[in-house]
């Protein structure tokens, strides 16, 4: 009798060929790009945090905070404009570098 109610129904509950889907398609692709986000912050900020630190500790934050906000921004709009911000003053800084060695000295608003 108790193998009967399955019978009856046509469908085997452990069977995944004949298991409804208990998740809407929407709600996973939902689901993992949130999981993705997650992923990606806690990574970028991890590498962003050890770029911070370095700024007193010894090593290479100038390469490292970078490389954190550039995780960060390929999931966060905000991460992406502090890069664009970086990169920007970064630049600055090298063409007055450059003008520095070649003698000519460039004026200190040109940073902003």
């Amino acid at each position: 009798m108790t193998g009967a109610s399955t019978e009856t129904t046509g469908r085997d509950p452990d069977d995944p060929d004949t298991r409804p889907e208990s998740m809407p398609p929407g709600f996973v692709i939902w689901l993992w790009k949130q999981a993705r986000r997650v992923v990606v912050f806690v990574i970028g900020s991890t590498v962003l945090l050890i770029g911070i630190a370095m700024v007193v500790l010894p090593g290479p934050a100038f390469i490292v905070i970078p490389l954190g906000l550039a995780i960060l921004a390929t999931e966060f709009v905000w991460a992406k404009d502090w890069l664009r911000y970086a990169r920007r003053h970064l630049e600055n800084l090298s063409v007055r570098a450059a003008k520095a060695r070649q003698g000519t000295k460039g004026s200190p608003r040109e940073i902003d």
